[in-house]
């Protein structure tokens, strides 16, 4: 048994941090194992690539396997240096991190001191508001209307005291997105100075409405805008924890004097290096997260549930009670999905969208599931 945590403890560490929720992430497979004995599990709970990663990724870093007991380059240049070209700036305008939840901490370590204020759209990722509070801060999250962001409300939560304005877009667990118009009246009724707007794309890779903006197409603007995106769903390399963030290079260089050294491994460097040129592999996904997304939607539409509509690779569904005796029976069948009650929204589930087996599998344990509870 584990010793309790010592008492002057609590008196020593930070108020925020002993304060802090945990993240709570998606249910592991081996978990479910372990607890219920299914060895047959079938995991949609956590946005992964169900393709697996790209083969060209694989052999990238079975190349590299021989050399993992020297250092990594520390800021990655061929890899900057893809990204740099395939968006069209400059290799100083990228940074490179342990999962684009790392470049988060980064930017709340820049910008959120005790006192400071960031702003949120409620019902959304839970790191934006743990890295906000983890330095003293305080997080105002304005309501969803109709699942997408209030963009006239989040503008009239700023004050003074605001350093960051985070927007994900598409947003997770919601999977929906802004227009171009909105998001451009948004930045202009932000100020020019004094915070940073992050615009989290994680699942930009997947999005099908032409009229959703692209954060690329506004760096340089006022406010400073910090791209964020990750290797770890449309490249199918969550495993290796490897994301970006894009924005200015004078940003850029001051979120690197706050970044650990080596923090990206050499083979995620050249697994992310590999997935970039792998457009067959790219190709297969969106053709496979099209077909299962239809296919979802239409099904749970059926079953007389709300859907609401993504852009993502994920689709999320609700009742009109607490979702959380279906995601447990779910589970009982071996069908591991996200109940989405750590998000604020309790009578929601998420699915990832997964190859048409998977897919299928699904629908037809929920519809028994609905049948009975």
């Amino acid at each position: 048994m584990a010793p309790d945590k010592p008492k002057w403890i609590e008196q020593t560490i930070g108020r925020a941090v002993a304060s802090l929720p945990p993240y709570v992430p998606g249910k592991p497979v081996a978990a479910l194992k372990r607890e219920m004995g299914i060895s047959d599990a079938l995991k949609m709970a956590s946005n992964e690539n169900p393709l697996g990663p790209s083969p060209l990724s694989v052999n990238a870093m079975k190349e590299c396997l021989g050399q993992v007991h020297v250092y990594p380059e520390d800021s990655a240049p061929e890899l900057r240096a893809a990204l740099a070209e395939g968006f069209g700036i400059s290799d100083d305008s990228v940074i490179l991190g342990n999962g684009s939840d790392e470049i988060l901490v980064l930017c709340a370590h820049l910008m959120i001191g005790p006192g400071d204020e960031a702003v949120i759209g409620g019902n959304t990722f839970s790191m934006y508001r743990i890295v906000v509070e983890a330095f003293g801060g305080k997080v105002a999250a304005v309501p969803l209307e109709d699942y997408k962001f209030d963009l006239q409300g989040m503008a009239r939560a700023v004050n003074d005291k605001t350093r960051i304005v985070f927007l994900t877009v598409p947003n997770n667990p919601t999977g929906t997105i802004v227009s171009r118009s909105d998001f451009e009246a948004f930045l202009g009724d932000l100020p020019n100075e004094g915070l940073i707007l992050v615009v989290d794309e994680a699942y930009r890779e997947y999005v099908r409405d032409p009229d959703c903006p692209a954060g690329m197409d506004y760096i340089g603007g006022a406010p400073p805008v910090l791209i964020l995106r990750t290797f770890s769903k449309f490249y199918g390399l969550a495993g290796l924890r490897i994301g970006y963030g894009l924005s200015e290079p004078w940003l850029v260089e001051l979120l690197n004097r706050l970044r650990p050294p080596f923090n990206v491994n050499s083979m995620a460097q050249r697994a992310a290096l590999a997935a970039l040129g792998d457009t067959s592999y790219q190709e297969m996904s969106i053709s496979t997260n099209n077909e299962g997304m239809e296919f979802l939607t239409g099904k749970l539409t059926a079953l007389g549930l709300e859907v609401i509509p993504s852009q993502a690779n994920f689709v999320s569904f609700c009742f009109r009670r607490n979702a959380g005796p279906v995601y447990e029976a779910l589970l009982r069948e071996g069908i591991i999905v996200r109940h989405l009650a750590s998000f604020g929204m309790e009578s929601c589930l998420r699915v990832t969208v997964g190859r048409m087996e998977e897919n299928s599998r699904l629908i037809g344990e929920l519809t028994k599931v609905l049948a009975s509870t």
